[in-house]
């Protein structure tokens, strides 16, 4: 009887057999390549372009631009670890040390403008530190992810040996 049953099972397995799986990255890998992408970015802004400001009548939209850029930054971040999944606990260090980048890159730039060395415009001193912001938000995240998967224990069995 139990053979017969697990030749059924075989059978009906066989039929109904999972679609193959399409590639797709993992959250993690767009987590680290945008938190990589941000430090290029903030490097560039911040330092290649020190001193830059917009004109009086492109202010209002270069501060909604700067918003909306720094929201889906993390959109991005949050969204592809929700969404997609994140990684395992090690894939998450990595990805949680790779998002200090950018806030170290940023931090840097605000200790350099107020030592002197980097002379920003007052619209890139206030996009700094909205930027600061939004990079320890980041960071925050998934730390907090990272840890709760090391915390994470598995109860593999239930029951034990018996």
């Amino acid at each position: 009887m139990q053979q017969s049953a697990q030749r059924l099972a075989a059978v009906v397995e066989a039929q109904h057999a999972l679609p193959a799986r399409k590639w797709h990255p993992k959250g993690y890998k767009i987590s680290i390549i945008s938190s990589l992408l941000m430090a290029v970015a903030i490097g560039l802004f911040f330092v290649a372009m020190a001193g830059w400001s917009p004109s009086e009548s492109w202010q209002e939209l270069t501060n909604f631009s700067v918003t909306w850029i720094l929201l889906t930054y993390i959109w991005i971040q949050m969204g592809s670890l929700i969404l997609v999944g994140a990684g395992t606990k090690n894939q998450m260090w990595l990805d949680a040390l790779t998002s200090i980048i950018p806030l170290f890159v940023i931090v840097y730039v605000i200790l350099q403008h107020h030592s002197g060395y980097v002379v920003l415009s007052p619209f890139q001193a206030k996009t700094a530190w909205v930027t600061a912001y939004t990079m320890l938000l980041d960071v925050v995240v998934d730390l907090g992810v990272t840890v709760l998967l090391s915390r994470q224990v598995v109860d593999v069995g239930g029951a034990g040996v018996g």
